[in-house]
């Protein structure tokens, strides 16, 4: 009995011991199975795979969805890496490039490239696969909207955020990464020097003022000199043109600079269109400029020969072969007569002109000079018909006559002291606007030149009839009329004579607040308002 206790405790002993040791067997088993089971569930962007391993498991819709891809996104991701053979552009075997890394920190801020802001926004991602992947797309769609711009300009509505073709983009993406990376994205628009000095404009801008959203309520000098100052002074330091504990000589300087900077008479003193700009947030100013370039970037491409107007600029040029013939400081309408966009064909030039005053004018201000002096039409040379029969404009009791019910045609006769001057350039438009000489001259020495009824006076105006001229066929026959070669001849006669154009001359009147001087960025004064329509499509 006690052999069999014996054999029984030996058992017991034996058996736990097999129970201890397949415990600490299994712990082990476990533990090396868990070490395995870790190893196969780190995440693949962390494993020690190829690139081109990572962005093949990248491309997974599930993973791409996961992100914040949309279904168009996906299938345009992986259409472009399967082009590459899943190779990258952005990132190596364990991280992102340092092409990469600057890319990334340009997108996240797209809007110095010229682009709305939030149009393009960055995602949140959470590694450099994933940044590989938003580089692309970010890439892709902000250098369709460098191509295309932003705006349709004809339905007034922001166009859908697209891609360029995926077929496109390997070939696209080319940087030179030892310089700053954001003026290269201007080779991807269109290739005009007014862009490409907005373009350098913008970010020499961002990177040199605070993007202040505060707005001021400065107001002319004129009304409370004092209280001007001050604000203005308040407004320059939150612009970041002034340090706080300037000097009142710092302020004036940098007032000046800003004048500039705004296409106004650097005085120093703040009148109407000075406290106007200073009373607009930067952010505002910036928008401002990414709008014209985005209307720069959706333009029809120029013919070879055209004249473009630029309404807020007050300047008119004449360009061949991309060329710049002549330059023309311009006269436009004021707020309550605005000078309309438009586009036409210069035909004819018309030297010493009639004028024929719209009703508008001959109602609301030759009318009222009539009835305190019928002698004012003889002065002015002007003639009057009735039925197309001339009055004798003192045969007429001018204090009856009523502003709504004016019943005469006001025409003045050719001559220096004609209002449209010595010389006219018609082109056909539904506006009746065209642009002229004009015998008052003063007005041309403005910085902000809208005074006009509609039409645009031009400065020098003989220079560009004889520029256009010469580079029109002449000495030819046109309706049986022989064309004399020479403007000087037809000049001198100071007679009123109409010059068809045998190559009429494509004219574009435009409205783009923000323009280039030489190589500067200047912005002028949004005088009639027409960029706040679109800069609301803008930010939607």
């Amino acid at each position: 009995m006690y052999t069999n206790v014996m054999n029984s405790h030996q058992y017991m002993k034996t058996a736990v011991s097999a129970t201890i040791f397949s415990f600490f067997l299994a712990l082990l088993l476990s533990s090396c199975g868990d070490s395995a089971n870790t190893l196969d569930e780190k995440p693949f962007e962390e494993q020690a795979i190829s690139a081109k391993e990572k962005i093949k498991r990248a491309l997974n819709t599930d993973y791409l969805a996961k992100i914040g891809f949309s279904e168009d996104e996906q299938t345009f991701l992986q259409e472009v890496y399967q082009l590459r053979n899943n190779e990258p552009f952005w990132m190596n075997d364990s991280t992102s490039t340092s092409l990469g890394i600057k890319m990334k920190k340009v997108f996240i801020q797209a809007e110095v490239l010229g682009v709305p802001a939030k149009r393009h926004t960055y995602p949140k991602t959470q590694n450099f696969v994933q940044d590989e992947l938003a580089n692309t797309m970010r890439f892709a769609q902000i250098v369709n909207d460098l191509k295309k711009g932003v705006i349709d300009f004809e339905s007034k509505k922001k166009k859908p955020v697209s891609t360029v073709p995926a077929t496109d983009v390997p070939t696209l993406i080319s940087f030179d990464e030892t310089i700053d990376l954001r003026p290269q994205f201007l080779k991807y628009s269109v290739q005009d020097s007014n862009y490409t000095v907005l373009g350098k404009g913008l970010i020499h801008m961002m990177d040199t003022y605070p993007m202040d959203t505060s707005t001021f309520k400065v107001r002319s000098i004129k009304i409370d000199t004092a209280e001007s100052i001050k604000l203005a002074t308040k407004a320059l330091i939150s612009k970041g043109y002034l340090q706080s504990d300037s000097d009142t000589a710092a302020m004036f300087a940098a007032l000046k600079e800003f004048q500039i900077q705004n296409g106004l008479k650097p005085d120093g003193v703040i009148g109407k269109y000075t406290s106007k700009a200073l009373n607009e947030s930067t952010v505002h100013r910036r928008d401002r400029i990414i709008l014209a370039m985005d209307k720069i970037r959706s333009h029809e491409a120029f013919p070879e020969k055209y004249i473009r107007i630029n309404i807020p600029e007050y300047k008119l040029r004449f360009y061949i072969n991309d060329s710049l013939k002549s330059d023309h400081n311009i006269v436009v309408g004021k707020d309550e007569n605005q000078t309309p966009e438009l586009t036409s064909k210069l035909n004819r030039i018309v030297a010493y002109p009639y004028w024929n005053v719209p009703y508008s004018i001959s109602s609301k201000e030759i009318l009222p000079a009539a009835k305190v002096n019928s002698g004012y039409f003889e002065r002015h040379n002007y003639k009057i018909y009735r039925d197309g029969e001339i009055v004798d404009p003192l045969s007429v009791e001018w204090k009856k006559i009523r502003q709504n019910a004016f019943p005469f045609r006001v025409v003045q006769d050719p001559g220096r002291t004609n209002s449209l001057g010595i010389i006219k350039f018609n082109f056909p438009n539904t506006h009746s606007v065209y642009f002229h000489d004009t015998p008052s001259k003063s007005l041309f020495s403005a910085d902000v030149r809208a005074y006009s009824h509609g039409c645009m006076r031009t400065q020098n105006p003989v220079d560009l009839a004889t520029r256009i001229l010469e580079r029109d066929v002449r000495g030819r026959k046109v309706n049986d009329v022989m064309i004399p070669d020479s403007l000087d001849s037809i000049m001198a006669r100071g007679e009123n004579y109409t010059i068809p154009l045998l190559d009429p001359i494509p004219v574009y009147i435009e409205y783009v607040t923000v323009a280039r001087v030489g190589d500067q960025m200047v912005t002028h004064i949004d005088i009639y308002g027409r960029d706040e329509e679109y800069l609301k499509i803008m930010r939607e």
